[in-house]
């Protein structure tokens, strides 16, 4: 192929282009520099070889300081370890050429001979084709070399653009696929974020929110599973009904901050009282209710007595109070509406018997 030796970029204009920051970011969004060879790109360096006779080929990555070798195809083997290359090289004049960069022996040409590679590599012909984005961002060249004077071909110049393209919609891919891994990281990141808040609404939808104990919804819940236990086991079930006495006068006297420190720290008693298979939980605004899996009535009234002193005897009460609690033991065929009634009728029995005390119903 005739043509006129190419005219040598300008210093400056190299030295621009190489700093350019679009350029850079268009450069590092492609997620390719200092990356490991891959088999698209090695199979566009063979190709490029085999068409066009040269002894090496390679993909070249202009960073800013250095040229990145994302594949290096060598005959010979002497480049085939060269990952990078710093310094002025050909494909910095290729970087600032609006077409192909043909040069057939460097060594007769101003300029291109001081180029360190012709010395230290021995390369005396050249063809590097740009890498331009559809920006127009220019992010390095696709090049073959040889070692002794080369006229290239008509066919050759076809062959390196051609396969540049290629490169090209590798590049595209392969940013693609950074993109898309991105996107996935946020995407998990997200998809725990949403696990996170789903696991706080489930606790807010089954826990008192002043107490922490279970909720009434979470009690009903809890009753139900456990006369299901029941009527498989044929385990003895009891429920305890509790209401702070006279709280009305706790906030009249003190106002409901004062009353709401009283609650929570009869929760945390009653809490400290009952077994880790026991379901405490907050029913009403000063009642609580604690359902005793395999517990029968002996049992159940052990616990209710325990629960009452520990809360009258409590002498780091701000303000001092006292419970009242039924007790009621399920019995056979009993549903829980009627197990809940009977615990409740006790409780108010506790309270019109004088309060602070424990009834069984």
């Amino acid at each position: 192929m005739e043509s006129k030796p190419p005219i040598p970029a300008d210093e400056a204009l190299i030295q621009t282009a190489l700093a350019d920051p679009q350029r850079l970011a268009a450069l590092f969004d492609t997620g390719l520099l200092d990356t490991p060879p891959e088999e698209g790109f090695d199979r566009l360096t063979r190709l490029a070889a085999r068409l066009t006779g040269a002894p090496v080929a390679f993909v070249s990555l202009v960073d800013a300081d250095r040229d990145f070798y994302k594949s290096i195809f060598d005959v010979s083997g002497a480049l085939s370890s060269t990952r990078e290359l710093k310094g002025r090289t050909f494909c910095h004049h290729a970087l600032v050429s609006k077409e192909a960069l043909i040069l057939e022996d460097v060594t007769q040409l101003p300029v291109f001979c001081d180029v360190p590679a012709a010395a230290s590599l021995g390369v005396r012909a050249y063809a590097g084709i740009p890498l331009k984005t559809e920006a127009g961002e220019v992010l390095g060249s696709f090049c073959a070399i040889d070692f002794k004077p080369k006229q290239w071909s008509e066919q050759d110049i076809e062959v390196l653009v051609e396969l540049a393209h290629s490169a090209m919609r590798e590049i595209r891919l392969r940013k693609a696929l950074h993109q898309a891994e991105a996107l996935n990281v946020q995407l998990l990141a997200q998809i725990k974020r949403v696990d996170e808040l789903n696991r706080a609404l489930g606790e807010l939808a089954t826990t008192d929110a002043l107490t922490g104990l279970n909720n009434r919804r979470s009690f009903d819940h809890s009753l139900q599973l456990e006369l299901a236990i029941v009527e498989r086991r044929n385990t003895p079930l009891s429920l305890l009904m509790l209401d702070v006495d006279h709280f009305k006068r706790i906030n009249d006297n003190f106002g409901h901050e004062a009353g709401d420190k009283v609650l929570v720290a009869i929760a945390q008693m009653l809490n400290g009282c009952a077994r880790v298979v026991d379901v405490v939980a907050r029913v009403g605004g000063e009642e609580f209710a604690v359902i005793l899996p395999n517990t029968d009535a002996d049992g159940a009234m052990d616990v209710a007595e325990r629960m009452r002193t520990a809360v009258a005897q409590a002498n780091w009460l701000a303000h001092p109070a006292t419970i009242s609690i039924g007790v009621a033991t399920l019995q056979m065929k009993e549903s829980a509406s009627r197990l809940y009634s009977r615990a409740d009728a006790a409780l108010y029995a506790a309270k019109a018997a004088g309060r602070n005390r424990v009834v069984m119903g």
